[in-house]
């Protein structure tokens, strides 16, 4: 399944993204290893692109079973391993899902400690967070 969720975007990302160095939003390391890889890894593999894992982490924090708030806590678990210099690199961080927005702020933070030259964002999907929903629920009812 890996194969199909850049199929008709590749060619266009990887114009897009030239020269970039992808920092995927890591799994518990323990989850990698029962499945035998990283999925959001797999997926972006594709693009043809030097791939820094260097976001580790630390604990097994599954952010589906967790409310907005508790998600906030998520940079507790976050912490820079084998760290590279990134002074002239321009990254590309990659995730599968952005719900909340609270892990991929805590990796923009982490990264703009090594001072890249620029920090991008990619994810495969976007999810209706209950604040959306509301929202929506009220735009329709006028």
């Amino acid at each position: 399944m890996k194969d199909v969720f850049l199929n008709l975007f590749i060619k266009e990302l990887k114009i897009s993204y030239i020269g970039y160095k992808i920092v995927p939003i890591p799994s518990y390391i323990k989850d990698d290893e029962t499945r035998g890889f990283n999925h959001v890894v797999e997926v972006f593999k594709h693009m043809d692109l030097d791939i820094y894992q260097i976001i580790e982490k630390t604990k097994h924090f599954k952010q589906a079973e967790k409310n907005a708030k508790e998600r906030q806590s998520i940079s507790k678990y976050l912490r820079l391993s084998n760290i590279k210099t990134l002074a002239k690199d321009k990254i590309l961080i990659v995730d599968d899902i952005y719900t909340t927005g609270a892990t991929m702020k805590s990796a923009i933070k982490l990264i703009e400690k090594l001072n890249p030259k620029e920090i991008r964002v990619l994810v495969l999907a976007k999810t209706k967070n209950n604040e959306d929903k509301k929202s929506n629920t009220k735009q329709s009812l006028h």
